[in-house]
């Protein structure tokens, strides 16, 4: 279950549990919803997500080329998972953190 948390211009969404092609597109609508209400800045808060697909990584690229690499982070990354952006050269262009 995934958790929305507003505060002006900034979205952080506290995400759990695998985020798989069926779980990213419902996640992707939802930040679409999101961006259409004025969120300028995004925070993916991995903390409790244990797996991630490449339809995760495609929508990363997409929410940092709408928002730019500056108003975009990753948190609490668990070591598989941050792995996987390693592995596909993502710490380069977004901010990745445990």
């Amino acid at each position: 279950m995934n958790k929305y948390v507003r505060n002006g211009g900034l979205l952080t969404c506290i995400l759990s549990g695998k985020i798989d092609t069926l779980n990213s597109s419902v996640l992707e609508n939802e930040i679409n919803e999101n961006m259409k209400e004025g969120i300028t800045s995004i925070v993916f808060d991995l903390q409790e997500v244990d797996y991630i697909s490449s339809t995760f990584l495609r929508i990363v690229i997409k929410i940092v080329k709408a928002v730019g690499k500056e108003n975009f982070a990753i948190t609490n990354v668990q070591p598989s998972v941050l792995m996987v952006f390693k592995i596909a050269n993502l710490t380069e262009i977004v901010t990745v953190g445990q």
